[in-house]
């Protein structure tokens, strides 16, 4: 079964100096003559692409220039970006061997590049609150398997590059006992299908940095377990405490469910009010944190997942 993600790794190849709003972030002009690969030729040919290149392009500039004297954390940055475009080459079927398929599952390799960019974009914003910490983050692929077979796992992990940040063995081995939970979690409901049902896994990560020394992951799921399948969850980690703060502790204040169930009555239809009443709320599987805002993501019936967001602060550390 072909997945169409948008969550899939694919984003255009960037350059540390970002071109104008309205260009790629890299020379079409030679990649219309012949030295660019064929995303770059589709990118410079397709105006909604080229946009979204440019504003993706924008945003990695942003990022950089928010480093300052930092060199350290500029190379940390530029490692993760032309990591990112390997990632994106292979998700979207780009320098691959003939007869090989496409990561990600995408049929149009357009999609795959639309959506890709512009999800980078997002992670690139979402990094500014603390910078050194953000462009020292990255992302490590976990693979195993093809799409349309017995088996299939692609799993994003986060991880901080730099061992000096404060906190980030912690992080990074926090991540990874996470990520492997899910992982092992898909493995053990994919035993017992018949033979020749496919048990495909996509994990995607973006991480936010919801304030300095604060990461916020979100992580989404999706895939086919003899029935197709998405979820979300969250992960928070306190670097500075070493420790993965609870719903109160970020919060801060013990009207917090209230508020947040009032926020999902108002954004649900009024069918749907009753979502609100569950456990998933005080779930904090169920949450991510962004510098000014708390976002919980219900999976809803159809399997829909739809997010609820409701002012925040980060708690005073």
């Amino acid at each position: 079964m072909t997945l169409r993600l948008a969550t899939a790794l694919c984003l255009p190849v960037l350059l540390a100096i970002a071109a104008p709003a309205a260009a790629a972030s890299f020379d079409c002009a030679r990649a219309r003559a012949g030295a660019g690969g064929a995303e770059e030729k589709l990118i410079c040919s397709t105006p909604a692409l080229n946009a979204a290149d440019a504003a993706m392009g924008a945003a990695y500039k942003a990022l950089l220039d928010r480093l300052g004297g930092d060199e350290a954390g500029r190379g940390f940055a530029r490692a993760e970006q032309r990591a990112w475009a390997g990632r994106r080459n292979r998700a979207c079927g780009f320098g691959l061997p003939a007869g090989t398929e496409a990561d990600s599952g995408f049929d149009d390799p357009a999609a795959c590049l639309q959506v890709e960019t512009e999800r980078r974009t997002a992670q690139l914003a979402a990094l500014r609150a603390d910078p050194g910490l953000g462009a020292r983050l990255r992302t490590v692929l976990l693979t195993e398997g093809k799409p349309r077979t017995r088996l299939s796992i692609r799993a994003e992990r986060p991880e901080i590059a730099d061992p000096a940040i404060y906190g980030a063995a912690f992080f990074n081995e926090t991540a990874r006992r996470f990520v492997e939970g899910e992982i092992k979690e898909f493995r053990k409901n994919s035993t017992d299908l018949p033979e020749g049902m496919e048990a495909e896994l996509v994990l995607t990560a973006d991480v936010h940095v919801t304030a300095p020394g604060l990461l916020s992951v979100q992580f989404r799921g999706e895939g086919v377990q003899g029935n197709g399948f998405r979820y979300a969850a969250g992960l928070t980690v306190d670097l500075g405490r070493g420790r993965v703060p609870t719903l109160a502790q970020m919060f801060g204040t013990g009207s917090w469910l209230a508020a947040a169930t009032a926020a999902c009555r108002t954004a649900l239809e009024p069918e749907m009010a009753a979502e609100c009443g569950g456990p998933e709320l005080k779930d904090p599987r169920s949450w991510r944190f962004e510098p000014e805002r708390a976002v919980a993501t219900l999976l809803l019936p159809g399997k829909e997942l739809r997010e609820i967001a409701m002012p925040f602060h980060p708690p005073a550390r």
